[in-house]
């Protein structure tokens, strides 16, 4: 049987997400798998954890807006040796909920297509030309990608992959985004903006439709298998996340962009046969 490491977070008023976001893993998840909760929180106790020998408590300080998300895999990391004793590992958003039965066939990297990372379409840029994904396009930050690039834009909620390629792939994003503090540098979607960097970068993975990041209130004929939850139902969000300080373009960049923007949608518009990734 395959084990696979659920990684978790749920610091503050986000623990009030994880009852939901367990009970359904435990009905619809990789039922044929052996799955490990490795919840990172400030709370001293978990639904679930006594009945439930595969939830995992680590503790976590709660950190102000963006940190506990820019960082994320830095808290991962922590666990690193536990992590590299299982065939795969997979992060979810705290307000992750499943819905329908996920199975490995769905859902894990496939060997024979050599894929061994799984990242999942933004259900807001399905199918918007790339000119309009919304990378970092400071050439100073390390998630930067220059306009008109780009194949796919992920989400930062959901990724995953085999576990020695994972842990390699949060490592390496943690160095970059060290880097970039060091600089007084944040991209501009945080983690996500470095996960898109990596997926441009690094080309050859499983890319899952937008079906397993579903919106809550979207209005769609796809299946939903990985409900969003608007968070609003259960905290008040303003409340604690602010935006931070954003590192700002000059004048000549922001134009070089958006003459670079103007480009490419005059290209892609009139170069139907370019490649497109084919969506799953």
């Amino acid at each position: 049987m395959k084990r696979v490491a659920a990684l978790y977070i749920c610091t503050g008023q986000y623990l009030r997400l994880w009852p939901e976001f367990l009970a359904s893993a435990e009905k619809y998840l990789l039922k044929q798998c052996e799955i490990h909760y490795f919840v990172f929180t400030d709370a001293d106790h978990l639904e679930g954890e006594e009945e439930n020998p595969r939830v995992h408590r680590i503790y976590q300080e709660p950190q102000p807006w963006p940190y506990t998300t820019l960082k994320r895999f830095e808290i991962f990391l922590r666990c690193e040796q536990e992590l590299q004793t299982f065939d795969y590992i997979y992060f979810f958003n705290a307000n992750c909920e499943f819905t329908q039965p996920i199975t490995e066939a769905m859902f894990l990297p496939r060997a024979e297509k050599r894929e061994r990372m799984v990242f999942v379409l933004h259900p807001a840029f399905y199918w918007r030309p790339n000119y309009e994904f919304t990378y970092d396009r400071n050439p100073r930050c390390k998630a930067f990608i220059p306009m008109g690039l780009g194949r796919d834009y992920v989400c930062g909620g959901i990724n995953g992959g085999e576990a020695k390629a994972y842990l390699k792939f949060c490592r390496l994003l943690n160095k970059r985004i060290n880097q970039d503090l060091e600089k007084g540098i944040i991209a501009l979607w945080h983690d996500e903006s470095h996960i898109n960097w990596y997926a441009f970068t690094h080309p050859k993975y499983r890319l899952l439709d937008a079906s397993f990041c579903y919106f809550e209130g979207w209005k769609t004929k796809k299946p939903c298998y990985i409900l969003i939850r608007a968070k609003e139902r259960y905290f008040d969000v303003d409340t604690f996340k602010k935006d931070p300080p954003k590192t700002t373009l000059s004048p000549r960049l922001e134009r070089y962009n958006h003459f670079m923007m103007r480009v490419s949608r005059y290209l892609q518009r009139r170069m139907p046969w370019l490649p497109r990734r084919e969506r799953e």
